[in-house]
């Protein structure tokens, strides 16, 4: 549906129905999501993932997808997914500090947003 509820109830589709599964889906994942974090450390916390939120930004951008919309994919995505992960495994390899870690990985994300940012919907006001 996307920002279209409007267009997407005049199609013929259920908004609520379709936004509460949504819902609902996202929360299992979510769920889930918790449960092998917690599997994975052996300890939980509420704001644990925190650090995962920039690499999950990352690797999306990494695979071509514009932050300020337009299409992307999933197999680009999957791609950037393994750039990120090569990345952070050769700075855990080399003994990097997690901080600069941090950096090097917001660093690519302003890159890549330079990179896909589409010039020409650029408006300046004067």
């Amino acid at each position: 549906m996307g920002g279209g509820g409007v267009t997407a109830r005049l199609s013929g589709i259920d908004v609520l129905r379709t936004k509460a599964i949504a819902f609902v889906a996202s929360g299992m994942l979510c769920g889930i999501a918790g449960l092998l974090l917690v599997a994975r450390t052996s300890t939980g916390t509420a704001r644990m993932g925190d650090d995962l939120l920039l690499q999950a930004i990352a690797a999306v951008v990494m695979g071509g997808t514009a932050l300020s919309g337009g299409s992307g994919g999933v197999h680009r995505t999957l791609i950037g997914v393994l750039v990120i992960a090569v990345l952070q495994n050769g700075l855990n390899i080399a003994g990097v500090h997690t901080y600069i870690q941090i950096m090097v990985t917001g660093l690519i994300v302003i890159l890549a947003v330079t990179v896909t940012l589409d010039r020409s919907r650029l408006a300046f006001i004067k």
